[in-house]
């Protein structure tokens, strides 16, 4: 569900958040229960929606160090996979390393694993031919027979590569030029006479009041005024 909501938000992860996840998907291919790897494997099917699928590769590879047979018969099954759905391009760091790398196991001891690298070095053969041999590099006479077998069997040459599963990442460029995108309002700036200035009537704050007498101590009222107190008293008629 995150990498399908993180799909939905057009988001492509960064090589350090992958990185800190990739390498427990990759053991998890080798687990021993098998919904555990298949849930892993739809894992990897939508993850090449949010990360490129060359450097998911790359991530694959480095389980193939594992002495876990059932780890690098996963990891085989995915890559070839990655081959079929995007071309031999996606081979990290190179297609001629990646296949000499994988047509070393074409001898490994168990089944599961021979046959999973012969099907990796067919799907290369899908798309270059002959040319693959020469990419598996030098092979006992033993392993070269096997494979040259299994493309008799199974090889069906493509003409034209699959399209790539696309990385759906918007730039602001592309945010702005949808047709169906409002354009944002212009915001004008206000001039100082176009601000409406307010005038509260405001009556006159009343002194402040003096300060509480102290034992010994005395001040002066200066608005006391004894004339007009006393004239206020007085009938002038």
């Amino acid at each position: 569900k995150c990498f399908a909501a993180l799909r939905e938000d057009d988001y492509v992860l960064l090589e350090q958040e992958a990185s800190a996840f990739m390498p427990y998907l990759v053991t998890k291919l080798g687990d021993s229960k098998e919904p555990v790897r298949k849930s892993v494997q739809s894992l990897f099917d939508e993850l090449c929606y949010i990360y490129p699928a060359s450097r998911t590769f790359f991530h694959l590879s480095e389980g193939l160090k594992s002495k876990n047979s059932r780890q690098r018969t996963g990891v085989l099954e995915m890559e070839t996979k990655l081959v079929l759905e995007n071309g031999v391009s996606v081979c990290q760091p190179s297609p001629k390393k990646a296949f000499e790398f994988v047509a070393s196991f074409i001898g490994d001891k168990d089944t599961s694993v021979r046959m999973a690298a012969l099907n990796f070095c067919v799907a290369g053969w899908n798309y270059l031919g002959k040319e693959v041999y020469k990419l598996c590099g030098n092979l006992p006479e033993k392993d070269r027979a096997m494979l040259e077998e299994r493309v008799k069997r199974g090889g069906k040459r493509i003409d034209t590569p699959p399209k790539a599963k696309p990385l759906q990442q918007k730039s602001e460029e592309s945010i702005v030029s949808e047709p169906n995108s409002e354009e944002p309002k212009k915001v004008e700036p206000l001039e100082l006479e176009d601000i409406p200035v307010v005038v509260e009537d405001r009556a006159p704050s009343p002194p402040p009041p003096p300060p509480p007498k102290k034992r010994g101590e005395f001040y002066i009222d200066y608005s006391y005024n004894p004339v007009e107190q006393h004239l206020e008293g007085i009938n002038f008629r």
